[in-house]
Parts: structure tokens; C-alpha cells; sequence
């Protein structure tokens, strides 16, 4: 991992306009301080391509293991092949798998793998938004993602029992290639998509969703199953933060406007808004509802609910590519330098 000699960020995204077979697919992006961003690759022009499955990837993530093996995690779809949103059904017969690539150096990756994790899902008709978080503790990846859980199964743990369909599930990995079953892990009645979550240094895990409002928790257990979200002194659930509508007060930061949130940390030399206020933490959201790309907020502490804690990130420069649903991955100076070596095309 880069840890303390972090000081510059990889972005890996796609680009969503969903116009040909290129479009959905992996493109990376480099920033030395998080606010001007230089795309490596022009449209049409991906770093990574898969051709298996449905012909396309979206919504990549990257984290690195504590091997220093980094990982490319996405969702196996292809909106363009099916023909678009009203017609593809592509959450009724959708993929099952996730496509992931792995890297000794950012530079040299594997050939792309699928692995099914949601197919035993009663009904499952996708699995979507993947992320994957290594907890040091039990040394093993959770692996999370979306699945539009289709038909009730009273006394099936991985059924849906409340309203909407779509619940997040995790399934437990040692190498991101084996694979435990799937576990139901947010169920709402509200449709519960995106989900990110990072471990901060005092052993608090933070999450992120887009149900009806892009909401905030916290627990210390992050195997924990939840349903409706709530607030509770139990360290072992995950207990209600709130939501970016309510600490910041903007109907515009709603799941209307907003989806793919993405939790991040800052490196050292980062991690201060321009008045020496410390925001280490960064929050990126989608503006798909207006097509605006990134809309990025910073933040001194997950756990506030003081709008004092919070703020917009700023004048991003997100470079010229329409950057979707993706992740940031701080890496050293030598890495961004191997990757623009490696990669640049612009």
C-alpha cells in the first residue's frame, strides 16, 4: 500500500455515455492534489476492456491489499449491448458476476476474471456497484454490492423482505477469488443502492448509501445485518448518522440528484481546505439525475452532524472525460509516474 508516501491519487472510472462498446469500460485519471485531475486516455480509448459476460464494466473500484496487490472490482454490464435502460432489463436478467482485475504495480494487470457471488440470491436479477474493504482483524476482504432480490422466500435469509427489491448483500473473501455465500446486509424498504465504506484509524467503520437520501452510519462491526436505518448506543450496530440533505440542508443533495457515493481519505499534504481547516475525509457523489458528473464534498469528522464538519470540496477540475460512478486510490509519486508513463495517451 502507499500508506504515509502517498502523496499523489489514481481515479479509475468509466464513462457512462453508454454511446458504443467503448464507452463502458475502465479509464484512469491522476491528480497530485486531488483537485486538478489529467485523464490519461481520450473517449474510446479505455486503459482495461472486458469482452466477456455482457461485453462492458461499470462502476470500478480499486483498493490495494495488505499483500500490496492493488484490485480492480466491477460490475459486469453493458447498457450499450443491451440496448439501452427501458429496453435492457438489465436489473430483471442481469449478470450475477463481478469482473476483477489484479496488479502487482498499477501497471502490469491480469487478465479479467468474473466470479459469481449472488446467483444463489432468491430471484436475483444483477449484481451491481461492488466494493471490497480488507478488515485487518479477521484478515479478509467483504466484499459488497446491490442485487435486486426478485421473489420472497419466507425463512430465506437472503430474500427480500421488505418493500423495494434491491438490498446490499457481502460475501467474504481471503484472496478475491473464493468466495463465501452471500449475506443480506442492508434491507430498507426504500431501494438501497452504492453503498461505500471505509475503517478510519480509531477502529470506526463508515458507510454511505443511496436509499432515499444519501445517508451516513457508523458501527465498530461492520458484519452487521441492518434494515431501516436507526440510531442506537450499541457500538456493534450500525447506528444513523444522518443524511447530506438534513446535515447540510440542500434538497439538492438528495438520492434525486445524487447516487454513487464514494468515501476516500486524503492524503497528509491534502487534507486541509485552503483556510487550514483539516477535512481529510472526501465524499464524491454523482450527479446523474442532471448528468453534471462529480459533485465532491470534503469532511473533518464522519461521525459530525454539524454542517461545520462538512463542506463542498471546492473547484475540482475532474479533467475532460464525463467520470462515472468510480473510486480514488492515493499512490506514491513513483506510482503516478509509472502510471503516466505506462498509460498516457493525452
Amino acid at each position: 500500500m502507499a500508506g504515509s508516501e502517498a502523496s499523489a491519487y489514481l481515479f479509475v472510472h468509466f464513462t457512462g455515455d453508454e454511446g458504443s462498446d467503448r464507452d463502458e469500460q475502465i479509464y484512469f485519471a491522476l491528480s497530485q492534489d486531488g483537485q486538478e485531475w489529467r485523464d490519461l486516455r481520450a473517449q474510446g480509448d479505455p486503459v482495461l476492456s472486458w469482452q466477456g459476460g455482457e461485453g462492458g464494466v461499470r462502476d470500478p473500484f480499486v483498493a490495494c491489499g495488505p499483500d500490496g496487490i492493488f484490485h480492480i472490482i466491477a460490475t459486469d454490464l453493458s447498457i450499450y449491448h443491451r440496448g439501452g435502460w427501458s429496453e435492457g432489463k438489465a436489473s430483471v436478467n442481469g449478470s450475477t458476476g463481478l469482473v476483477i482485475w489484479d496488479s502487482p504495480d498499477l501497471v502490469e494487470w491480469s487478465q479479467p476474471r468474473m466470479v459469481d457471488v449472488a446467483s444463489s440470491i432468491p430471484g436475483a436479477g444483477m449484481a451491481w456497484a461492488p466494493e471490497a474493504c480488507w478488515d485487518g482483524d479477521r484478515q479478509q476482504w467483504i466484499v459488497f454490492w446491490a442485487t435486486r432480490a426478485q421473489r420472497r422466500e419466507p425463512g430465506n435469509p437472503l430474500a427480500n423482505e421488505l418493500g423495494d427489491d434491491t438490498n446490499m448483500y457481502y460475501a467474504l473473501s481471503p484472496d478475491l477469488r473464493t468466495f463465501s455465500e452471500p449475506v443480506k446486509w442492508i434491507d430498507r424498504s426504500s431501494s438501497v443502492i452504492d453503498t461505500t465504506m471505509l475503517q478510519t484509524a480509531d477502529g470506526w467503520w463508515y458507510r454511505a448509501s443511496k436509499d432515499s437520501e444519501i445517508t451516513l452510519e457508523r458501527t465498530r462491526n461492520p458484519y452487521a445485518a441492518s434494515y431501516e436505518v436507526t440510531r442506537t448506543s450499541d457500538p456493534n450496530q450500525w447506528s444513523y448518522l444522518g443524511t447530506l440533505t438534513d446535515i447540510l440542508g440542500n434538497g439538492r443533495y438528495s438520492s434525486h440528484y445524487l447516487e454513487g457515493p464514494e468515501l476516500f481519505v486524503y492524503n497528509a499534504a491534502d487534507a486541509a481546505l485552503p483556510d487550514g481547516r483539516p477535512m481529510p475525509f472526501g465524499l464524491m457523489c454523482d450527479q446523474y439525475a442532471e448528468a453534471r458528473g462529480y459533485l465532491a464534498f470534503r469532511c473533518a469528522d464522519l461521525a459530525s452532524h454539524d454542517p461545520k464538519d462538512w463542506a463542498l470540496a471546492g473547484d475540482i477540475n475532474f479533467g475532460q472525460l464525463k467520470k462515472r460512478h468510480g473510486s480514488i486510490l492515493p499512490i506514491t509519486q513513483a506510482q503516478y509516474e509509472a502510471l503516466n508513463r505506462s498509460f498516457s495517451r493525452n
